[in-house]
């Protein structure tokens, strides 16, 4: 995979993004719909479960009908801001900090109605809450800020429940992704704290036999997705890296499932363990995260390759929602898909920078003998057509530069550059017009 292709497919959705100022769609946010509160029907919990899985599963028709406002998330801002051990791609604290509300934590921008529980529009949660205090901490805010000390209160005092930590404040559902975030928030701001310890506890002890985690501990939380068992082997793995004890054999496990149930024969990220079908973009952008902090930055490239072909689209410059029986979902959700899908190719393009051989934004030059010439070679081989002639292109201009000023030692690695380039452009079919660089005349003594 071209690192320079997903550069620029990353760059022009970060672009989209900043043009509408973060602002725009997201699946759960049906009850923002001006028509639904007119019908009086938000009163109901029927009606407003029913509403959002409409809003959620129907055609972009219906919200345009439903008239409902374009609004920014700060779990978008907070992506963008290196939260989940991002990539800082902009500082957005100042903004994130006007947005914390008086209880010290923070919410999505809309209503929602979910089995479990209902929240209010900006009603402070767990994973919002943990999500912005990461990208506050990535951004540079320390935790004796102020802020970070609200933040840290609302966790220990409204959602802490005796072992775990709740979603929301009013109600009691355990959901473990949820309460491994705070747990890992607070543990950042207040340090060997027992809350910590204990709901980390309770996490390891739900992991079942397999290796896997439910989604929470209700009767319809019963279920094992990718994006959400990528979250908890994250958040084990940062545990585990800050000094907490006793969490190899746990990550060995989950990880050992994550490989096997959320991905596909070819290596793309399953929505649900065991279960082709939809693929959700949301949970391809997990993937390629998770796999480079455990290592596996081949596989992160290939599924970032792969969703550049298949989620990206050229003419919008966005990513799809995902891919479904029907096609692509060509909706365009401004937290769940753009914002993470950004944030994935950053991670990936970042790993791919640590090891490719060279940068082939850079002229290629060898060294004589150069101990990495193989696997310059090897990455030559791999490099697009497009991206192989611009190197060439690259590096003999270069070459001419160097040869007008003199610079010999310079010229000869870029000589063994345009020459390794010409001969592996014929072994793949490449044919490579150049004049020959002749060395400027020895000056007269």
């Amino acid at each position: 995979m071209d690192k320079t292709y997903l550069i620029s497919i990353r760059d022009r959705v970060l672009r989209q993004m900043a043009d509408n100022d973060f602002a725009g769609a997201d699946p759960f946010d049906g009850l923002e719909s001006r028509v639904f509160s007119a019908t009086g029907l938000d009163r109901f919990r029927l009606a407003r479960l029913l509403w959002v899985q409409a809003i959620k599963r129907g055609p972009d028709i219906l919200r345009a009908a439903a008239r409902i406002r374009k609004m920014v998330n700060p779990k978008t801002l907070a992506l963008l801001s290196g939260a989940a051990d991002g990539v800082v791609l902009g500082d957005f604290s100042q903004r994130l900090m006007a947005m914390q509300n008086a209880d010290g934590g923070w919410g999505y921008p809309f209503a929602w109605q979910a089995r479990a529980f209902y929240a209010a529009q900006n009603q402070s949660n767990a994973i919002v809450t943990s999500f912005v205090m990461d990208g506050l901490f990535a951004a540079g805010v320390t935790g004796d800020d102020p802020v970070m000390q609200c933040a840290a209160d609302f966790i220990e005092n409204e959602l802490w429940r005796g072992g775990y930590f709740a979603y929301v404040a009013n109600t009691d559902s355990e959901i473990h992704n949820a309460s491994l975030w705070a747990a890992f928030a607070l543990s950042r701001v207040r340090l060997d704290n027992d809350k910590t310890d204990s709901a980390v506890s309770r996490v390891l002890d739900a992991q079942r036999g397999d290796g896997s985690w439910a989604y929470g501990t209700l009767h319809h939380h019963q279920f094992v997705d990718g994006f959400h068992t990528g979250y908890v082997l994250d958040l084990l793995d940062r545990l585990r890296r800050s000094g907490m004890a006793g969490l190899d054999s746990a990550i060995a496990r989950g990880w050992a499932f994550y490989r096997d149930a959320c991905f596909d024969a070819d290596g793309i990220p399953r929505s649900f363990a065991g279960r082709d079908g939809d693929i959700d973009a949301h949970s391809v952008a997990q993937a390629m995260g998770s796999l480079c902090r455990f290592g596996d930055y081949a596989g992160a490239i290939r599924i970032a390759g792969w969703a550049a072909k298949h989620l990206y689209e050229e003419r919008r410059g966005l990513f799809y929602a995902g891919i479904g029986r029907f096609g692509p979902d060509r909706r365009n959700y401004m937290r769940w898909t753009q914002s993470w899908m950004v944030w994935a190719l950053s991670i990936v393009i970042d790993h791919m920078a640590m090891t490719d051989p060279f940068d082939p934004q850079m002229p290629l030059s060898f060294k004589h003998p150069d101990p990495d010439r193989a696997a310059k070679e090897t990455a030559l081989r791999a490099l697009s057509e497009e991206g192989f002639r611009a190197l060439f292109a690259l590096t003999r201009t270069a070459a001419s530069q160097k040869r007008a000023s003199g610079e010999m030692e310079a010229l000869y690695g870029l000589t063994r550059g345009l020459k390794t380039l010409q001969r592996i452009g014929g072994e793949r079919g490449i044919i490579l017009q150049a004049r020959p660089i002749t060395h400027p005349p020895a000056k007269a003594t």
